[in-house]
């Protein structure tokens, strides 16, 4: 019995001497794992801040084509998220400005520099080298490393890029377009600029809301026109009832010819937005020129208050399920504004309202600005 519980004695003396040899190595283990998954979340959450950075300058290079202006857009999206406590440093070396294309489906979108003395471009690529060679490590391990050196440097890569679009143009050319923007449309009484005489299917007044938006398709046309990425435009114009005036393409003078058309034989009408949208959504998806990879977006102008034909909201359905972003402009004060924005929203755009010429031409440009961009790396 003595010698059993002398051994057993010798057992728990030997357990004891081995946890306590054993228990800083497992503490050192650990350390060591928590410290590697540590690593592993500050190196995720770096890449989050990158792309979250990226988008923001993306956005404001877009719509400014201001340098300093997308740098600051980046560092604030950053501040808004911090990691483990830390502000990710952005500085504008970490920013290159480019051109992001993408040719075709099976393809992904290349991004190349811009070149001295080129013009503006699509795309921004964040690298966050300020964060990887910072003079001291901006992140540092949970737990002491024992000897180790171990700093936490992530270099991330994110590219956001304005992307290749195909555009559909959906216009009101009703019997109200044939008046001045600050004209009241009077169906007993012509425009004040028609000529003595004047009736619908004649060349539309001078000084007409058509004209002041045949201008500002212009001016869209020709700013996406100068944009380094490749966008397509078709164009339905509708009134009681719709047509498709030009399917998608890269030439835009053929939008602009289609437009002439209208100007010189007038025709007016009711207002059928609905029977517009389903005509310009069937030109935006027609696959033999619509492209696969591109994001499709749709910008609807009215002038006036729905009237005839399928509601415009019957088309919301078709449109988000067809992957269209839909931006709504009305013009002048007789415009179903409300109407028109809740149908922008429920698609995923925005709504803008000019009462005259210049903003008109303004909120074509602002749309110019506002479409979609896309991570791209």
């Amino acid at each position: 019995m003595n010698r059993l519980k002398e051994r057993s004695s010798q057992r728990e003396g030997a357990v004891i001497v081995l946890l306590v040899i054993m228990l800083p190595v497992l503490l050192i283990l650990a350390a060591y794992s928590i410290n590697i998954a540590y690593v592993e979340a500050v190196t995720a959450d770096s890449q989050v801040v990158t792309d979250a950075a990226v988008c923001a300058a993306g956005r404001m290079y877009v719509q400014t084509g201001d340098k300093n202006a997308a740098l600051e857009a980046a560092r604030e999206a950053a501040a808004r998220n911090p990691v483990a406590g830390q502000v990710v440093p952005i500085n504008m070396g970490d920013l290159e400005f480019g051109v992001s294309v993408r040719e075709s489906l099976d393809e992904g979108y290349s991004f190349e520099p811009l070149t001295e003395g080129s013009e503006m471009g699509n795309a921004v690529r964040l690298t966050t080298l300020s964060l990887a060679n910072a003079p001291d490590a901006v992140f540092s391990p949970l737990f002491p490393t024992l000897g180790t050196h171990l700093e936490i440097r992530p270099q991330r890569v994110a590219v956001s890029t304005q992307s290749t679009m195909d555009v559909s143009l959906v216009i009101d050319r009703s019997g109200s377009m044939a008046y001045a923007s600050d004209e009241t449309p009077d169906p007993y009484v012509n425009p004040a600029a028609a000529p003595p005489g004047w009736a619908y299917g004649q060349p539309v007044p001078p000084n007409s809301r058509w004209l002041d938006l045949v201008a500002s398709v212009n001016a869209f046309n020709g700013f996406l026109e100068s944009s380094p990425q490749s966008e397509k435009l078709c164009l339905a114009t509708y009134a009681t009832e719709a047509s498709r005036d030009c399917e998608l393409t890269h030439s835009y003078t053929e939008i602009a010819s289609q437009l002439d058309s209208v100007s010189y034989q007038f025709d007016g009408g009711g207002t059928s937005i609905g029977y517009g949208l389903q005509s310009g959504l069937s030109a935006l998806t027609d696959a033999a020129h619509a492209r696969p990879y591109a994001v499709r977006t749709m910008v609807l102008l009215t002038d006036g208050h729905h009237n005839t034909g399928m509601s415009p909201e019957s088309m919301t359905w078709a449109l988000k399920n067809s992957g269209v972003t839909l931006f709504t402009i009305t013009f002048s004060q007789d415009a179903d504004q409300s109407r028109m924005a809740n149908l922008a929203t429920a698609c995923g755009g925005e709504h803008f309202h000019a009462t005259d010429a210049s903003q008109l031409q303004s909120a074509f440009e602002q749309i110019a600005k506002k479409l979609p961009s896309l991570m791209t790396q």
